[in-house]
């Protein structure tokens, strides 16, 4: 039985080690606005607190198996522009928690950027340390908002999967799916900035799909 198990073990660490192939924007701009809509008929965003917002991010994220540890997550970004909300921008996390108890639990995340720096930092593709950005629970639905939740850099919300609630933030790496960004902007070298602000468009041929989460947006 030892044996056997020295020999499983290796095999599954190395499986769930394996580098997720990320989404395609096609799939994860209707997945964004699946999950943003579920969020509003819930009323589990406050909706005073999203027109200050800066940026937004919506992810589902998936943990680990326990004593492995780590979630990894595929989602959009996108920026608040002077002519509205930005295209969006392709990106995975992977490593420490958002939102993630161990113990395989699945969530979808919608994480509110209330300021420029934290929007520059998610597009930047940094690591996010367990204290390096103030994020906490956003309030709920008509909820009274005052001054410091406008000046946090992250409001989260979190529909929990699984059956632990609670947020765990920070120990994370946000990447910015080149690949996926290239393909629906069909620029093979299109840039997360030139995207959030305006100067990659979106293609005619992607704007009826896009159409959808911005008018949940509104």
């Amino acid at each position: 039985m030892n044996h056997l198990r020295k020999l499983i073990l290796p095999a599954l660490l190395a499986v769930l080690t394996l580098p997720v192939k990320a989404e395609s924007l096609d799939k994860l701009v209707p997945q964004a606005a699946e999950i943003f809509g579920r969020f509003k008929r819930e009323e589990i965003l406050n909706l005073e607190l999203l027109k200050d917002a800066k940026g937004i991010v919506i992810l589902n994220v998936t943990g680990f198996a326990i004593g492995i540890g780590g979630s990894g997550g595929d989602g959009i970004l996108l920026a608040r522009t002077e002519n509205g909300w930005s295209g969006p921008v392709g990106i995975t996390t992977d490593g420490g928690t958002l939102g993630i108890d161990v113990g395989g639990t699945d969530n979808d995340l919608v994480i509110l950027l209330m300021n420029n720096g934290a929007v520059s930092r998610w597009a930047s593709g940094e690591h996010f340390g367990s204290s390096s950005a103030q994020a906490v629970m956003g309030p709920k639905g008509g909820a009274a908002v005052d001054a410091t939740m406008k000046t946090r850099d992250f409001n989260v919300y979190i529909w929990n999967k699984g059956a632990k609630l609670g947020v765990n933030f920070g120990g994370f790496d946000v990447n910015i799916n080149n690949e996926a960004n290239a393909n629906y902007y069909d620029k093979p070298l299109v840039s997360a900035k030139d995207i959030l602000n305006g100067a990659a468009k979106v293609p005619d041929s992607k704007k009826d799909a896009l159409a959808r989460l911005y008018d949940l947006l509104k």
